[in-house]
């Protein structure tokens, strides 16, 4: 005879070996940069950069000179690695209208105002364009406080849903975005978020 206790154990275990099943199968690599350093999952790509306004205007532009730039980095599953073949177009909201999604983990370099407030950060990409807010709670990167906001795009597509992570470390602004068309939403939002959780600043 079966004792009571033989019966909880089983689906308990069931449980456990799921579980374990699950985390064993996320593979990351682990990729730094010069601010901050993320544990990118095995299926999606990425591509850094130190200096993007370098990258975009040239090492010599005033731009580039005044301005500085920061790290970049752009990721984006491999289910949509077609969009990867021309590397001199960066992936868009346009490239993902009939499906796709991307990420980009940056420092704010079209915000040229540091230490400023989260709030007022916020209230700035906010308001830079008029986008309809989903949602929007505070919540933690890497013990820094942040905001995390729901949205639609900043143009006028209608099938483009985005996610975007607002956070000032040491003065400096950072957004933390995800952008995908509506059908491929919700499928990758899951992993993004995992590697945001990942985020550490280096300074």
């Amino acid at each position: 005879m079966i004792d009571k206790s033989s019966l909880l154990l089983i689906p308990i275990l069931t449980i456990a070996i799921v579980l374990s099943l699950s985390i064993s199968n996320v593979n990351a690599i682990i990729v730094n940069n010069t601010d901050f350093s993320v544990n990118v999952l095995d299926n999606w790509a990425y591509r850094e950069s130190n200096n993007p306004l370098g990258n975009t205007f040239g090492s010599n532009n005033l731009l580039a000179s005044i301005f500085g730039g920061g790290p970049t980095m752009a990721l984006i599953p491999h289910e949509f690695s077609n969009f990867l073949v021309n590397t001199s177009q960066d992936v868009s909201g346009e490239t993902i209208q009939n499906g796709g999604a991307y990420s980009i983990l940056a420092i704010d370099t079209n915000y040229t105002y540091r230490n400023v407030p989260l709030e007022i950060y916020t209230q700035h990409n906010i308001n830079v364009y008029p986008v309809k807010i989903f949602s929007q709670q505070n919540t933690t990167i890497d013990g820094e406080n942040a905001v995390k906001i729901h949205r639609t795009p900043r143009n006028n597509f209608t099938n483009i849903e985005v996610v975007e992570y607002y956070v000032v470390h040491n003065g400096k602004p950072y957004t933390l975005q995800y952008a995908a068309n509506v059908k491929d939403f919700q499928k990758y939002l899951p992993q993004f978020e995992q590697m945001v959780k990942t985020l550490k600043f280096v300074k």
